[in-house]
């Protein structure tokens, strides 16, 4: 499996999983190490990954900064990415975190719990392309991200229909995933969800909340600015690196 392939690679400053349990990709990324890795550090571990059969390595989102050590070892840039934050000291009745929509007759939102995983992928998978889309391990890797987080659905009779992951670090906020499925979109699901993260993470006196999008995905990135994200000065990066 893609597990068994990656399996033992990580180091304090290089971090490798499989991507989406896939046979033959690896995710490659910084370690938990306050020092980036060195190119010498990533061609080392391309190098092992290389001699398992794992014929292609993708990065997490990485800021300009993060990707520089994996360009210098080879990896090629596959997607950008928009980068927008938040600043959750405004007030909510501020017009950019202001909410004119309520939860549509017939919808719940409650905690995600394990027995909504299967439909949650599900939505996940409508939602996003191919490449982007989550596996149930994937879940799992988002919403243990960060130190603290909160898993919310949106349910109606036919089950799941939306869903979001909010990380929390120190004071510092992730908008981790938001996805709503196509049948249910145009009904302010959506902004529920961001709106149920903004509540949340002001609870824990975060001061700012970060969220990052396709740059081609314009119904995101439409939502995101109208409930008050901007846009940071530079954007996010995904690498890849093919045999």
């Amino acid at each position: 499996s893609g597990r068994q392939q990656v399996g033992g690679l990580s180091t304090s400053r290089v971090r490798v999983t499989s991507w989406q349990g896939a046979a033959g990709v690896a995710l490659v990324g910084p370690g938990r190490a306050s020092m980036l890795p060195s190119p010498n550090d990533i061609v080392s571990v391309v190098n092992q990954l290389d001699s398992r059969g794992v014929q292609r390595a993708v990065t997490p989102a990485l800021s300009l900064r993060d990707a520089q050590p994996f360009l210098n070892a080879g990896f090629t840039i596959h997607e950008q990415l928009h980068l927008l934050s938040l600043d959750l000291r405004l007030q909510p009745g501020h017009r950019s975190h202001s909410f004119a929509t309520s939860m549509p007759d017939g919808y719940e939102i409650r905690p995600g719990r394990r027995w909504h995983e299967t439909t949650v992928i599900e939505v996940d998978g409508q939602a996003f392309e191919p490449f982007w889309r989550f596996d149930a391990e994937a879940l799992r890797e988002a919403r243990r991200a960060t130190p603290r987080h909160r898993y919310r659905v949106i349910t109606n009779a036919q089950g799941v229909q939306g869903y979001a992951v909010t990380g929390l670090a120190g004071q510092r906020g992730y908008l981790q995933r938001l996805a709503v499925s196509p049948s249910a979109e145009g009904r302010g699901l959506g902004r529920q969800l961001i709106d149920d993260s903004f509540r949340w993470l002001r609870r824990r006196h975060a001061t700012r909340i970060m969220v990052n999008t396709q740059e081609r995905n314009q119904r995101a990135l439409a939502l995101y600015r109208k409930v008050g994200f901007e846009p940071e000065p530079s954007g996010l990066v995904v690498l890849e690196w093919n045999d």
